[in-house]
């Protein structure tokens, strides 16, 4: 590891704020684009070695695929990650079920990867630590951003244990997740919106019918997803399970076990629910839990300045695309450096020009994810009338043939992003919400003013969402040149 000291170089050509791996596969896809290895490049963090916190670990095809052009997926499966086939939905323990392969999808790559937190950072790091153009320096966190006469960030002030350093750059990445600092020194406007917690189990070899899928689970308080994040060198298969627990939480520490034997544990396929139960009884310690936060995508890049990952936008992560969307960042940000490989020195690496296109990429892609994954979890969720109709019209709309897994599984593993298949998948699951709440299979018997009531409850979910599709299709058809702020 890279080590500050006295006769360090106090100029860098781009300095990232944040080691994880949205700041790592940036890092690496910048030396990628420097060829002739003319440029210097910082990464900070201010954990040594991983940080303790329970973090993504499913990555969809499109997220796998940068992983491998930036040199990463190798590594990460010698290390023990797995390939992922894509998602199955199980409506409760006893319902409706649905397979929604990645293999079907066209013109992407057949499989994801999903790998456990700590060994994804890890790994990435030791790859970037192994580049000759970058120093990693852990225990470090920005303090203070130094600026230009035309208000362009010219530089940055970090502190570590010996005190503060001073670092001269013409590019700053925040890539240091949902509550960056480098937004809170820009001035942004802190939107953060702590809409639940989710906390994460261990299983070995979980009783799922797809074990190399991930695998959703409705019924309970909230969905539950099941997913391998590891193969052991016994052979065996090291499971995460996650619940999404309520904002505020029924209880805490010792007691949050008896809440999930209470809302989770009976709405589990019984073997399964024995596999839980087991693992939360056997935890030492608290449960690790983190924060479900919803962040607005804010502008995602400055003169001198771009945000990727987590700290440009952040949803719930029922989807998984959180991941895909910061591999695409940097995936953006190493094409536009390429533009400029060799750019006479004395000018900054990325130019105006470049923040620009790289923000307007960025706008295209985030807000759907994000309207996805809030549309995606309260179907899910299943939380009043009209959520529980968009439920069932989810399952009526992919029972109804390959064709309508496909679409929908393009939009949410981030391979589809054209504005026109966005807003048809959205009109075809409202369709199916209005015709199966007038005539639901399962409860024909009902009475008249029990199905308009439902009807009235999906018509009202899908026009509060009305606001937020319109955004979302401004976003992507939005000319490039048109005036933002």
């Amino acid at each position: 590891m890279s080590t500050p000291s006295k006769r360090s170089p106090e100029r860098y050509d781009a300095v990232i704020i944040g080691a994880g791996m949205a700041g790592c596969a940036t890092a690496r896809a910048l030396t990628m684009a420097d060829p002739e290895r003319r440029r210097r490049i910082l990464v900070i963090d201010r954990h040594r070695g991983v940080s303790p916190r329970f973090a993504g670990e499913y990555i969809h095809p499109r997220g796998a695929q940068i992983l491998e052009d930036l040199g990463f997926y190798g590594p990460l499966m010698a290390a023990g990650a797995v390939d992922v086939d894509g998602f199955t939905v199980l409506e409760r323990a006893d319902g409706r079920y649905v397979e929604l392969p990645y293999a079907e999808i066209r013109g992407q790559r057949p499989r994801g990867i999903a790998v456990h937190h700590k060994t994804l950072v890890r790994v990435m790091r030791a790859v970037i630590r192994e580049e000759p153009q970058v120093d990693l320096w852990e225990g470090f966190v920005i303090k203070e951003l130094l600026r230009g006469d035309e208000g362009a960030i010219r530089g940055v002030v970090l502190e570590g244990d010996e005190g503060p350093r001073t670092i001269l750059t013409d590019l700053l990445i925040g890539a240091d997740g949902k509550a960056s600092a480098v937004r809170k020194l820009l001035g942004l406007p802190d939107e953060r919106q702590t809409i639940g917690f989710t906390v994460g189990i261990e299983i070995r070899d979980a009783a799922v019918g797809l074990p190399s899928f991930a695998n959703v689970i409705l019924g309970a308080w909230g969905p539950v997803l099941v997913y391998p994040i590891a193969r052991e060198e016994d052979g065996r298969t090291l499971f995460r399970m996650t619940m999404d627990l309520p904002h505020s939480l029924p209880a805490k520490g010792a007691r949050l076990a008896d809440f999930l034997f209470d809302a989770f544990i009976p709405f589990l396929p019984s073997a399964l629910a024995e596999q839980a139960a087991a693992a939360i009884l056997g935890h030492r310690g608290h449960l690790e839990m983190a924060p479900t936060v919803n962040l607005p995508a804010p502008r995602a890049a400055f003169p001198g300045v771009a945000l990727v990952g987590d700290a440009a936008g952040c949803s719930h992560p029922i989807t998984a695309s959180g991941m895909t969307m910061g591999l695409r960042d940097a995936e953006t940000l190493g094409e536009e450096a390429r533009r400029r490989a060799r750019a006479p020195e004395g000018e900054p690496w990325l130019t105006s020009a470049n923040l620009r296109r790289y923000r307007n990429e960025h706008d295209r892609y985030v807000p759907t994810r994000q309207a996805l994954a809030d549309a995606i979890y309260e179907a899910f969720r299943g939380g009043n009338e009209g959520a529980r109709a968009i439920q069932r019209a989810l399952f009526e709309y992919w029972e109804s043939g390959p064709e309508a897994r496909r679409r929908s599984m393009a939009l949410l593993s981030c391979a589809e992003g054209r504005p026109r298949v966005f807003l048809s998948e959205y009109l075809k699951t409202a369709r199916h919400a209005l015709e199966t709440s007038l005539v639901p299979r399962h409860a024909q018997h009902f009475p008249v003013r029990d199905r308009l009531r439902q009807v009235r409850g999906a018509v009202g979910l899908a026009t509060t969402k009305l606001g937020l599709v319109a955004d979302v299709m401004w976003a992507q058809v939005r000319p490039a040149w048109l005036p933002r702020d």
